[in-house]
């Protein structure tokens, strides 16, 4: 940060917030942030609200779920930095929500280059338009149309990004991205859990140049929209469970599978202050028919590992959730994972999630090297394999390999 910043501007403090937390280190990135007011894209929404670490919602359906956002700062950083779009750069992004990424991507590549940003609804690219507009934004613009499709009057791009979620690589787009190009992409691994990915072309596939864990609000009204069943369980308490169409589950069954007997099994493997979940969650994800679900809520006798929820997996109409106990060895304090499952079958599925956890750990858990991802789309596909096919995520139009390095 330069000497004549401000900490009592807001969008000052914000960015050196992302600074200091490793979420922002690019300079053009950083003074986008500094220069773009946050607040001025979010009108009616009180200042605490819009610089806290969370998302806002902007808009809601007809059933009270959020369908458009502008995502947590931290987000917004982490996905800028993987974009690395330089001056004189021609944008594409999927999800134009408040036009507050266009913004500060508009100031990243000035001078000379321009952003497009799609919305589906009209009153979102109106809005978009005005905030940007208002800002001053001279070279970013809102356009209706689906992001999955792109702008193919305006190709090619030197940089694509979605800021909305997809289950599977929108393939109409990657013609439309330039030689040399990048795109960044959240897009679902298998159930609940997704990463952001930073492709670019390996010769006839694709390779990952950046890949952080991050969820979005979903594509919508369009060519791959990734549909979702929210999946509310019977009886006391707001649990829910996030279902997705490739996974084959009985949903009927799990409403009321909390109600049922449950078996609780821990695993001996120990987290620590800091730990990170995402890689027990990927290889989960990975090894497990149905992957992870999101299970989020609160209801008694429910013993989520976070205070939000769970993770759980899922096997026809029986459900096996992650579950958390403290102790204290003489490495100080650790939270022991445990499983606990539910259902006909929810024994046997919280017996082969455990010894899956073991395995994980056995492998190296979190102290092994991080995984590397690649993809191909179409006829490529055939040329991306793995020694262990559970690695092997195919989707109708993608295939994603992940590559676990073993420690030693």
């Amino acid at each position: 940060m330069t000497a004549s910043t401000d900490p009592t501007n807001p969008d000052e403090a914000l960015a050196k917030r992302l600074v200091d937390s490793g979420h922002l280190h690019s300079q053009a990135a950083i003074d986008a942030f500094r220069t773009t007011d946050r607040h001025a894209f979010l009108p009616g929404v009180d200042l605490a609200s819009a610089y806290k670490e969370d998302a806002v919602p902007i808009k809601h359906d007809e059933h009270g779920e959020m369908i458009s956002c502008i995502s947590a700062p931290s987000i917004v950083a982490t996905q800028l930095e993987q974009l690395g779009a330089q001056p004189g750069h021609k944008v594409l992004e999927a999800g134009a929500a408040t036009g507050y990424n266009a913004a500060l991507i508009g100031k990243i590549v000035s001078p000379g280059g321009q952003v497009w940003t799609l919305d589906v609804d009209q009153d979102l690219v109106a809005g978009a338009n005005k905030h940007l507009a208002e800002a001053g934004v001279d070279n970013a613009t809102a356009v209706m149309a689906d992001g999955a499709a792109g702008l193919p009057e305006h190709a090619p791009y030197d940089r694509i990004i979605f800021t909305v979620g997809a289950g599977d690589v929108p393939v109409k787009i990657l013609d439309q991205l330039a030689p040399g190009g990048r795109l960044v992409l959240p897009m679902r691994i298998r159930g609940s859990i997704s990463r952001s990915f930073a492709f670019e072309r390996d010769g006839d596939t694709w390779k990952t140049v950046s890949c952080e864990m991050a969820t979005f609000i979903p594509l919508r009204k369009g060519v791959c929209n990734d549909v979702y069943t929210l999946v509310p369980m019977a009886g006391e308490g707001n649990v829910r469970l996030e279902t997705f169409s490739e996974q084959d589950v009985d949903r009927d069954a799990l409403r009321t599978v909390l109600d049922q007997q449950q078996t609780k099994i821990y695993t001996g493997v120990k987290f620590r202050q800091g730990s990170p979940w995402e890689w027990l969650y990927l290889y989960l994800t990975c090894v497990l028919p149905n992957g992870l679900s999101r299970l989020p809520g609160q209801r008694p006798g429910f013993i989520p590992h976070f205070g939000w929820g769970s993770m759980a997996a899922l096997d026809a109409g029986s459900l096996a959730y992650l579950t958390i106990r403290e102790g204290q060895d003489e490495k100080g304090r650790y939270w022991e994972v445990g499983v606990i499952g539910h259902g006909e079958g929810g024994g046997d599925l919280a017996e082969r999630v455990v010894s899956e956890i073991r395995a994980w750990d056995a492998s190296g858990g979190n102290n092994a090297p991080e995984p590397s991802f690649r993809m191909a789309t179409a006829d490529s596909r055939d040329r991306l394999t793995a020694d262990d096919a559970r690695f092997v995520v195919d989707k109708p139009y993608s295939r994603l390999v992940v590559d676990w390095a073993r420690k030693g």
